[in-house]
């Protein structure tokens, strides 16, 4: 290699002037890096990627180094190994080709512009590229195996819509399961789903059938928060198999810079269905509170939320994914998704068509059921409905595509959703109902939470009637029974955990005056028995936890420890572990200097665990010199 600054030298002029002029500028900057590199190797030897640290030892006396080319599109490595000759006994391997010669041939590569101008060069030990090596394999093998298990579910998701069969009764028997009352809405869903997915099945079947007209049925339930909107349609996904994304329609906005976008939707459907473009198509999009993105034109229905969004803006991009339209996977907003189509020429082959997902939307619509009432005068419609209109709390079953207009929906919005259906606000003897009945009752998961602690929750029925009378005064629906559950049993799950209970009883004097009846069963228990349980507890864990180890307290420093947890209102157990924390430590220490296992526990000790820990080391330290001092204390 021509010496530094010479006139052969890689960076003079005469070198680059006899540079092919076909080389292009990438190429030659993969040229320079070359010639850095080749430069710097006679001088350093690092680990380097063009940033050039110098070590202690030049190139010569390092056993095997390699070069590494990484490249982004075409990922190839190259390497060469070149052996020690400092050592006369190291025998390194033979070497095929220098370092610098596998340079030079990089060089001549890159002047032909078959180097890519944006090659790293990089040097690397050959250990620890062997490594890289194996830690990516596994990396690939872990992902490999996602790849198959999530292309498992795919298929058998798709398998399973091929063989659709269900009626609309058999989903309505299934959503009676878990949703109370609310006939109406599980007739429609019913029907809309099995029509939807009967026309789904046919397609794959057939795939010529995707080319005749279809008008999905798109579905907008009614009615307030609380009364299982949500709750079914979670439910109809799970029992058909197919992807299902929930979304806020407050989060949208028009151009997505604030707030959402609504292609996203799309995009959250292809995760849910892991990547699977098929079954992403085919899947389902519930959108709540579609009412908040209304744009009333009149002051006497108000529904909007007081955003700033345009909200007409994000009906319109929502009426864009109900017709049959490509939503690209990438986020035309993201920066990577900008490089991409740029570097692709501005075409994006990677999108989902939005032609069979169907669409739920669901809205409260406060202000127009305000309206449908006063316009009704609160009497029925006819003689005989007047007595069941002064209970009914919703009217939304009345509107009419009108009335849905004149709250400020898009026509062409609401006309791509034809099939709609108004829920009922639930009644107390409905929550009675979903407590007792329901096999997603929150009621379940209460006892679920005691049963993690060892105590059995029981409830009595005139405690459930006054639990769902309380939650129907929430009118927060479903949601009304967590709110009042909680504001009685919460001192219970604070309390109880550390009390000597393994059950307890729910009744109407607990639901009506929580804490009475905690106090009543917290005085019924000696604390200071409780507390000595524990200690015991902690005895036994420790000894179990640091064998050989053995502990045992004093009766002094048992009484002692119980009245002090007593009167602060400590735990045993949590103020064992933070006062005694560093003890093994130095039993073990003891253990290793004397063999000295079994140690007793006194009063002094609890009182000052520190102190008398570290009395005990130094008493020890001073025993080394004559003889080892008996540390049972």
């Amino acid at each position: 290699m021509p010496a530094r600054g010479g006139r052969g030298g890689l960076g003079s002029r005469r070198t680059l002037d006899r540079l092919p002029r076909r080389m292009n500028r990438r190429g030659l900057v993969a040229l320079s890096l070359a010639a850095v590199a080749l430069f710097m190797h006679n001088f350093y030897a690092s680990d380097l990627s063009m940033n050039v640290r110098r070590l202690p030892r030049p190139i010569s006396s390092i056993r095997t180094r390699q070069v590494l080319l990484r490249n982004p599109t075409r990922n190839f490595v190259a390497y060469a190994e070149k052996p020690s000759s400092g050592d006369p006994e190291d025998d390194g391997p033979n070497e095929d080709e220098s370092l610098p010669d596998l340079l030079k041939q990089l060089m001549k590569k890159a002047a032909d512009g078959k180097l890519p101008g944006d090659t790293q060069i990089t040097f690397m030990d050959a250990d620890k590229f062997e490594h890289l090596q194996d830690l990516k394999r596994k990396r690939q093998k872990k992902e490999e195996a996602v790849e198959r298990e999530k292309e498992g579910r795919t298929s058998e998701a798709l398998e399973r819509i091929k063989n659709f069969d269900y009626r609309p009764k058999e989903i309505r028997d299934y959503l009676d399961r878990y949703v109370i009352k609310q006939s109406d809405a599980k007739k429609v869903l019913s029907i809309a789903i099995c029509d939807h997915y009967n026309h789904v099945r046919r397609i794959l079947e057939d795939p010529s059938n995707a080319r005749r007209d279809y008008t999905k049925p798109n579905v907008l339930l009614l009615g307030p928060t609380g009364v299982g909107k949500t709750y079914l349609m979670r439910n109809i996904a799970e029992f058909i198999g197919v992807p299902f994304v929930k979304a806020d329609a407050t989060k949208f906005s028009e151009t997505g810079i604030v707030g959402r976008d609504a292609e996203d939707l799309v995009r959250d459907l292809v995760d849910k269905a892991h990547g699977d473009k098929q079954l992403a198509e085919i899947g389902i999009i519930y959108i709540d509170e579609v009412d908040k993105i209304a744009n009333p034109s009149s002051s006497d229905v108000r529904t909007t939320s007081g955003s700033g969004f345009n909200t007409r803006g994000v009906q319109n991009n929502l009426l864009k994914l109900m017709e049959d339209t490509e939503v690209s996977l990438q986020n035309p907003m993201a920066p990577q998704s900008l490089k991409s189509l740029l570097e692709s020429g501005g075409k994006d082959d990677k999108s989902v068509r939005t032609k069979n997902i169907l669409f739920i939307f669901s809205g409260a619509f406060n202000g127009l059921n305000t309206k449908l009432q006063t316009k009704s005068g609160g009497m029925g419609l006819f003689p005989w409905e007047e007595e069941k209109n002064e209970k009914r709390k919703s009217f939304l079953d009345l509107a009419t595509t009108k009335d849905f207009i004149d709250a400020g929906m898009e026509p062409e919005f609401i006309g791509r959703i034809p099939v709609r259906c108004a829920l009922q606000a639930l009644t107390a003897d409905d929550l009675l109902h979903i407590m007792t009945q329901s096999e997603g009752s929150v009621l379940r998961q209460f006892e679920e939470d005691f049963r993690g602690y060892d105590i059995k929750m029981n409830t009595t029925r005139e405690a459930l009637m006054e639990i769902a009378k309380r939650a129907e005064d929430e009118n927060t629906g479903a949601r009304g029974i967590v709110t009042v559950l909680e504001n009685t049993l919460r001192e219970y799950k604070f309390e109880l955990p550390s009390l000597p209970f393994t059950n307890f009883t729910v009744d109407n004097a607990t639901v009506c005056n929580p804490r009475a009846k905690l106090e009543e069963m917290i005085a019924s228990v000696n604390q200071t028995e409780i507390r000595v349980k524990d200690l015991l507890s902690f005895v036994e864990s420790f000894n179990r936890k640091h064998e050989p180890l053995q502990i045992e307290f004093s009766a002094e420093a048992v009484s002692y420890l119980a009245e002090t947890c007593v009167k602060e209102d400590w735990q045993m157990r949590s103020y064992c572990r933070h006062a005694f924390k560093g003890m093994a430590e130095t039993l073990r220490t003891i253990y290793k200097e004397t063999g000295q296992d079994y140690f007793v526990i006194t009063k002094e000790f609890a009182e000052n665990p520190s102190d008398e820990m570290s009395r005990w080391l130094s008493l020890l330290e001073s025993s080394f010199a004559t003889e080892k001092a008996d540390l049972t204390m």
